[in-house]
């Protein structure tokens, strides 16, 4: 048999053997030219921010709780402390945010904070999305913070309290005590905790002390993963 008459591929053999394609997939390849005409591409839609993870979700919901804004109207995402300018459902105040580069040094909000639809105050406290991605990025930066003070890899561990009990140290209880009172006074604490217990203590240093106990107690037993460790890519 002449193997230009042959078939290949379950086409018809063309001119040098090559495999024509059947009339009616031509035709139909044309109909759908003619449709799309005048189409243009395909709207992209944007892409929803990602949720926080699980155990970031109770994390969060206990900050907010812990901050009284998670009784406030709207879970607090409006809520302003007069006396600190902490802003929304997760208190964060302005020199958090000139931290995390929202905001400059003059208190003016940045093109960073324009990403997430924010260019004013009024703007944070109504946007949710903004104030969860400023969260997750402050949840971040804690974590880097008490991995370089060596705090973080105390968890697991415990200290004796101002009150003589022990009080337990877990990844949760760092990180809130961190979001409380700073990472700083975190390490502070538990330098004094272990190696100085008896050293007298300002009554600035124990009302520091005091607040970062209650945050290592009250989040002892909530779970919590680490950004580094679960490898988040979330853009703050």
């Amino acid at each position: 048999m002449d193997r230009t008459q042959g078939i290949s591929q379950g086409g018809l053999a063309g001119p040098g053997g090559k495999p024509q394609r059947p009339p009616k997939a031509d035709a139909f390849k044309q109909a759908m030219a003619r449709a799309m005409e005048g189409a243009g591409p395909p709207a992209r839609l944007p892409s929803p921010a990602p949720a926080p993870r699980m155990a970031e979700n109770a994390f969060r919901a206990r900050i907010a709780l812990a901050e009284s804004s998670a009784r406030a109207p709207d879970q607090g995402l409006g809520a302003r402390n007069a006396s600190s300018g902490a802003l929304g459902r997760y208190q964060i105040t302005p020199l958090s945010l000139r931290d995390l580069g929202w905001q400059d040094a003059g208190g003016q909000w940045t093109a960073l904070a324009a990403r997430h639809g924010v260019r004013s105050e009024a703007d944070f406290l109504a946007t949710a999305p903004a104030q969860e991605a400023a969260m997750a990025a402050y949840l971040r930066r804690a974590e880097q913070q008490l991995d370089r003070n060596g705090s973080l890899a105390r968890a697991g561990g415990s200290v004796t309290g101002l009150d003589g009990q022990a009080v337990p140290l877990t990844e949760a209880g760092l990180v809130a005590a961190a979001h409380r009172r700073g990472a700083g006074s975190v390490a502070r604490y538990l330098a004094h905790r272990t190696n100085t217990p008896d050293a007298p203590l300002s009554q600035a240093e124990r009302s520091a002390f005091a607040a970062v106990e209650g945050r290592l107690r009250g989040f002892a037993s909530l779970p919590y993963g680490l950004a580094s460790r679960e490898g988040s890519t979330r853009n703050g």
